[in-house]
């Protein structure tokens, strides 16, 4: 299920689609802007959050879907590539949830968009947070260990080189050196292509599908955790913005 049909964010719809049908209306009437309530734009960027963190999390969950092949018998590139691309773009999403999630909690508590959507952002909700809603401060934690050892692949793949381990030097070894070749006989005569392929997949979802569900629970419990006190604001009220 979507984050987005969580009933405390799904209570945001309404407001959701009144601000749009207004965005709509202006834009038919050839003006440039409209005017919202403080609410509906309370509720925009609360649901906007949400939808961001959504889209993070099924990206990974199609990447998992690619990762459980065992082949890609329509493609020219061979099996360790795909496998090494796959893992790749799952590295950069997992860790992209975690901020997607403190960037949920920062607008929850009507920080500034400007003031968390940068470098020390982070560090601004995380002190923010501690002193109104320390459970939410604890969840966010356990989401940043539950990532911790992947930080490190994460920034090898964004910043040094792509991904590989040993079982996949092994697997790229066989593919580019021919598997009818007598040095990759050595290798295949102890374990199969096939096989060492298959090692290779299940080892990537063991690890990979237990950390997705690991801080998809934790976004459910984030949410679960903050308290939307301004999603009753009448129109036209102004919240004090921290």
């Amino acid at each position: 299920m979507s984050h987005t049909e969580n009933p405390n964010i799904k209570q945001f719809f309404p407001l959701v689609t009144d601000s749009l049908s207004k965005g709509m209306a202006a834009l038919s009437n050839g003006d440039s802007s409209y005017h919202a309530s403080s609410t509906e734009i309370y509720a925009q960027n609360i649901f906007s959050r949400v939808n961001e963190i959504d889209n993070a999390l099924k990206n990974m969950s199609i990447t998992m879907e690619y990762l459980r092949k065992k082949s890609y018998e329509d493609s020219e590139y061979n099996f360790s590539e795909h496998h090494a691309h796959h893992i790749e773009n799952l590295l950069l999403k997992l860790t992209s949830v975690v901020d997607r999630s403190y960037l949920l909690a920062g607008s929850t508590i009507l920080m500034e968009s400007s003031k968390i959507e940068n470098q020390n952002g982070k560090n601004k909700i995380k002190k923010a947070l501690l002193n109104s809603y320390p459970i939410s401060a604890a969840i966010l934690e356990e989401m940043n260990n539950v990532v911790a050892e992947l930080r490190e692949p994460r920034n090898k793949v964004a910043h040094q080189a792509g991904f590989s381990n040993k079982n996949l030097c092994v697997l790229q070894a066989i593919e580019n050196a021919g598997i009818e070749s007598i040095s990759v006989k050595e290798i295949t005569d102890q374990m199969s292509y096939d096989s060492i392929k298959e090692v290779v997949s299940d080892e990537s979802i063991e690890q990979y599908e237990t950390i997705l569900l690991a801080v998809d629970k934790l976004v459910t419990d984030l949410i679960n955790s903050l308290s939307f006190v301004y999603a009753g604001l009448l129109p036209g009220e102004t919240p004090n913005e921290n």
